[in-house]
């Protein structure tokens, strides 16, 4: 009886690999279309990193079925699709493929059978490039909301197995139901693209800033002395403990006839520079007439990059008055800073830079360039652009750009070879992260979105991707910890500058999420 079960199982087994071998073939027959096949996402006329997921898609016109042949050398995929007309390519005859093709080209022959007859497309092909991809992206995942915080965390994904995971969320708090409890959470990141070192703030009672240090998991008050605001954006420093913030006081104003709908700008902010290891804050830019922020350092950790603006908030009163340029100021050691030194001037072209993230190479300088003001990811004008930074010269990346949307919150991968951007060209609503490889000097490759295994993941997605970044390793804090430590009290920072105001708590560090500003 086990002998005939176990022979039944076999033949079983062999019919269906029989099955899915004859499914998986390409159609005897069939008619040339000169036409390309249009599929989404646009996974078409790539360069791909050799250790990405599976770019899986569906053919973006009516059919019955399609079949995807995909060919590297010898090596050879075959998929088909179901009603759907979505083809799924498996992780390891992807990755073998990939391997295979690792500095040349993948050939995509795609067929499609409409009304019993077959046609072939037009091929085309993604070139493979050598330089690899940093294997994680964390981000922000928040609900398109401005009055409340709503439902929001921060993930991780695996680049490379194309798996996503919760690195800690505001779930706990929002199922409460109590609007005011919600917290908020925001800039999560690292120290030079690897996790152990990092950082995120969570905002609201009990909140501020969760600091994993050499092992260590700490909350941080760095409001302290004569600050005017609490820190808010932050870059770490290369090598050193040292952590570079901006200090803003955010302001929002709501567009109720414009295509942005709201503006967020700084009534005012300043530049201070946080020492981990003495737990200190000190003064780099305290300048009552000028509004310093998105501290960002040189590869070398020689420079701090910043943007920065004359036209102050309370002297026009209106936000789009806002012009930023691009400084970077020398960081000689301890507590001591050079002058400012320009980068790009972009206010006389009467243009606001904002951003700036440095290539760890050190060659190029990748900055945001709007019509106005230091917020750019629901700016529609704003759009990458390439400095290098050897001659200081500026161009608009319009490889990457959207002819009508913001792209913006940008980053490197640790080899300089790729970048990463969110973008709202889907819908002009949602923002969405994209990948472009950057050659040796500074072309951008045709972006492509994220890769998820299901194509219409992202369609029904209702949550904007933000604050993206490179990752070598995975955040392996766990979320026990992190709640464990929001519990404890918090470490007050010193400051080492002249102490007028008083010290206040860390609940906060941006505008209210449960009241408008005016």
């Amino acid at each position: 009886m086990r002998r005939r079960r176990t022979l039944l199982y076999i033949i079983a087994i062999g019919a269906t690999l029989l099955f899915n071998s004859c499914s998986n073939s390409l159609p005897g027959q069939y008619v040339e279309n000169s036409k390309e096949a249009p599929i989404y996402p646009d996974y078409s006329h790539l360069v791909i990193p050799a250790n990405i997921a599976p770019l899986n898609f569906r053919l973006d016109e009516a059919a019955d079925k399609v079949v995807a042949r995909l060919t590297a050398g010898e090596e050879e995929l075959i998929v088909t699709s179901g009603k759907d007309l979505e083809l799924s390519f498996p992780a390891k005859q992807w990755k073998r493929l990939l391997e295979k093709a690792n500095g040349r080209g993948i050939t995509y022959d795609l067929y499609a059978e409409k009304g019993g007859k077959w046609e072939h497309y037009k091929p085309f092909t993604n070139n493979v490039s050598t330089d690899s991809i940093d294997p994680y992206l964390t981000y922000r995942l928040i609900e398109p909301s401005y009055m409340g915080s709503g439902e929001m965390g921060i993930y991780q994904f695996n680049l490379e197995e194309g798996e996503e995971e919760a690195i800690f969320t505001n779930h706990h708090d929002h199922i409460k139901g109590n609007n005011q409890q919600q917290k908020c959470m925001n800039c999560h990141t690292a120290q030079r693209n690897h996790p152990e070192n990092k950082m995120f703030y969570y905002r609201g009672p009990n909140g501020g800033l969760l600091l994993t240090y050499n092992g260590e998991i700490r909350k941080i008050n760095t409001r302290c002395g004569d600050m005017a605001n609490p820190t808010i954006y932050p870059a770490w420093h290369p090598s050193k403990p040292l952590i570079a913030f901006s200090s803003n006081k955010v302001l929002q104003r709501f567009c109720s006839n414009d295509n942005c709908k709201i503006d967020v700008f700084d009534d005012n902010s300043d530049l201070v520079l946080y020492d981990i290891e003495k737990n200190e804050i000190s003064p780099i830019r305290k300048t009552p007439e000028q509004q310093e922020s998105n501290p960002c350092w040189s590869s070398n950790g020689e420079y701090l990059y910043f943007n920065s603006t004359d036209s102050c908030y309370q002297k026009s009163m209106n936000p789009r008055n806002l012009l930023y340029n691009i400084y970077r100021v020398r960081y000689k050691g301890a507590t001591e800073w050079g002058e400012n030194e320009m980068v790009y001037e972009a206010a006389k072209e009467r243009r606001s830079a904002t951003y700036p993230k440095a290539s760890p190479d050190g060659k190029f300088l990748l900055i945001t360039v709007s019509s106005f003001g230091p917020s750019t990811q629901t700016n529609k004008s704003a759009d990458l652009y390439m400095i290098d930074l050897n001659g200081n010269k500026v161009r608009s990346l319009d490889e990457v750009n959207s002819a009508t949307e913001s792209d913006s919150y940008h980053d490197w991968t640790s080899n300089s070879r790729w970048i990463v951007f969110c973008s709202r060209r889907e819908d002009g609503n949602y923002a969405l992260p994209y990948f472009s490889h950057i050659s040796d000097d500074g072309k951008a490759s045709k972006p492509f979105v994220l890769p998820r295994n299901d194509s219409r993941y992202h369609e029904k997605l209702i949550k904007n991707y933000n604050v993206t970044e490179f990752s070598k390793a995975p955040v392996t804090t766990s979320v026990h910890n992190i709640q464990a430590t929001l519990e404890r009290a918090e470490i007050q920072a010193t400051y080492n500058g002249p102490t007028v105001r008083g010290v206040t708590d860390g609940q906060t560090g941006a505008t209210n999420p449960t009241k408008r500003t005016e």
